[in-house]
């Protein structure tokens, strides 16, 4: 009986740390959003609310990489990339927003966090 437990509780621990990535508190506090369109240095980012933005904040961009070679047991293959920064200018609505590289290539789809300084 006491290994059953055990066992129920590291699968619910495992399922909720592995959930990480699509829970709310990540998208609100830690992922600001995505990049939806690139024009030169301008570009248009998705965010979970514009509330709490101001303008000249700014954000780090990273890109999921998926690496074939990875071939470890354990290994996924996929990692983040760290590929440049913006400063966010005006915002469109409660959802968009835009904003100018200051520095990287930066493509559709990449995910736009913000800078904590660390």
């Amino acid at each position: 009986m006491n290994k059953l437990i055990k066992l129920l509780s590291i699968a619910v621990l495992s399922v909720g740390l592995l959930g990480g990535c699509a829970s709310q508190i990540y998208h609100d506090y830690i992922m600001s959003g995505q990049v939806v369109t690139v024009d030169d240095k301008q570009v248009v980012v998705c965010v979970s609310d514009t509330d709490g933005l101001k303008e000249h904040q700014v954000f780090n961009v990273y890109r999921t990489v998926f690496d074939a070679t990875a071939i470890s047991e354990g290994e996924d293959g996929y990692s983040r990339e760290f590929v440049g920064k913006i400063r966010l200018g005006k915002t469109k609505d409660e959802h968009f927003a835009e904003a100018i590289v200051l520095d990287g290539e930066l493509a559709r789809y990449d995910m736009v966090e913000f800078d904590r300084g660390f």
